[in-house]
């Protein structure tokens, strides 16, 4: 009997020490994130909230104006290509950019000693475009630029109506309420 209770102590005390083990090095990686990355990074997850909150909080805009119901032709770009993705936290995305930062740096280092390193910088600035330009899918929820694929045709902040062009080609720039 005191053989299996040593020999239970004896594991209670390893797990102890692997738990121990793990809350330390996370701790100490939370300590070196939290030194090397300024705090207004940090707080950039508080931010996004306040976004997706004013998004949600609008209203769709009166339909005074006869509209026309079109049942055939629906909008299947929006369904479709629509999926919900999972946050990730910036200290994730932080850790991603600065690895991937790291590598091309070490890249162009090497093309520079083979003396292609303006091709290298020339090629990568233009992938870092086309990436850059919406290859993946619409989440799900996000305005699209173009009204005509967003639920009533809501217009983003920030457009030029054709009603707001005519208004200012006809009275002037002064007629149209500023928000």
């Amino acid at each position: 009997m005191e053989a299996k209770l040593k020999e239970y102590r004896a594991l209670r005390r390893r797990k102890e020490l692997i738990e121990n083990a793990k809350q330390k090095i996370e701790q100490s990686k939370d300590k070196l994130i939290n030194f090397l990355v300024p705090k207004i990074i940090q707080d950039m997850g508080k931010v996004h909230e306040d976004e997706v909150l004013l998004m949600e909080n609008e209203q769709p805009p009166p339909t005074d104006q006869v509209v026309e119901e079109i049942n055939d032709v629906v909008s299947e770009v929006s369904e479709v290509e629509s999926f919900d993705e999972p946050e990730e936290s910036w200290r994730h995305c932080m850790i991603r950019w600065t690895v991937y930062i790291c590598i091309w740096a070490v890249f162009w280092a090497v093309f520079i000693h083979l003396q292609f390193g303006a091709v290298y910088f020339v090629i990568t600035i233009l992938i870092g475009i086309y990436l850059n330009t919406r290859t993946r899918p619409r989440k799900k929820g996000e305005v699209s630029a173009y009204s005509v694929f967003n639920q009533n045709c809501v217009s983003i902040d920030g457009t030029l109506k054709a009603e707001q062009f005519e208004r200012e080609i006809r009275y002037g720039a002064g007629t149209v309420r500023s928000f």
